[in-house]
């Protein structure tokens, strides 16, 4: 994985995947006032191993994420005391997100400052209302939502794109998927799966490079299937 720093700070987040074990993968908020943040471009990242650190406080929840970091190591990971985790950052409790892995080939998010958690660094992604805790698994699966999240993601040629079709031919493309994908293969979501009526899971190959962008601007469509994972919209059916 190679990262490109780029100059023009921002000032909202968005993450292509977000608690899935708690609030809906995709879901965005502003970043808070203290926070300064800037794009960073993520290249070779399919495949790519990230964990997530929640710090709640009394009013809201702030982010880190791994992925423009040095990994999420095993080891550190299975250790982590989550307690002494909130202690150390005088958060009121904390919360331990993965580990995901990314299923596009390059993106580019907003991150800010860089925290060590249990020896882990991870970098500020987001601040999030205390409220969005009380979303359970994530948003209903198959259940289309808006995401108003600074991100582009790209879907090189020739590589699998995995997605989620509606019954009006609206394609959802495969963010990120957990460690419950048998083997580590999404391919394998096809008999994992158990899409909605009217839904399916299909495997593309795609002749030239997909990019899918969204921003507070301009939100794009997600959508969660029944294993928490989130896709978003590509090709709106006409």
């Amino acid at each position: 994985m190679t990262r490109t720093n780029q100059s023009k700070l921002g000032t909202t987040f968005l993450f292509g995947t977000l608690l899935a074990a708690s609030i809906p993968i995709g879901l965005a908020c502003p970043a808070a006032a203290d926070e300064t943040v800037q794009p960073i471009t993520l290249t070779e990242t399919r495949g790519m191993k990230f964990c997530e650190f929640l710090l709640i406080f009394e009013d809201e929840v702030k982010i880190y994420n791994t992925s423009a970091s040095n990994g999420c190591p095993s080891e550190l990971w299975d250790a982590l005391d989550v307690e002494a985790i909130a202690k150390n950052h005088s958060a009121v409790k904390a919360q331990l997100n993965g580990p995901k892995y990314w299923a596009m080939d390059q993106q580019t998010v907003n991150f800010g400052e860089t925290k060590t958690f249990g020896g882990i660094e991870a970098r500020y992604a987001a601040t999030l209302p205390i409220e969005a805790l009380g979303a359970g698994e994530g948003s209903e699966p198959y259940s289309p939502y808006e995401s108003a999240k600074n991100q582009t993601m790209i879907f090189q040629a020739g590589n699998p794109v995995y997605e989620l079709v509606d019954a009006d031919g609206n394609s959802y493309v495969l963010n990120a998927y957990g460690g419950n994908v048998r083997e580590g293969d999404p391919n394998n979501l096809a008999d994992q799966l158990t899409p909605a009526e009217g839904w399916s899971f299909r495997v593309s190959i795609p002749e030239s490079d997909m990019t899918i962008s969204g921003s507070s601007d301009t939100p794009v469509q997600m959508v969660g299937d029944d294993m928490h994972q989130y896709y978003t919209l590509f090709n709106p059916a006409e």
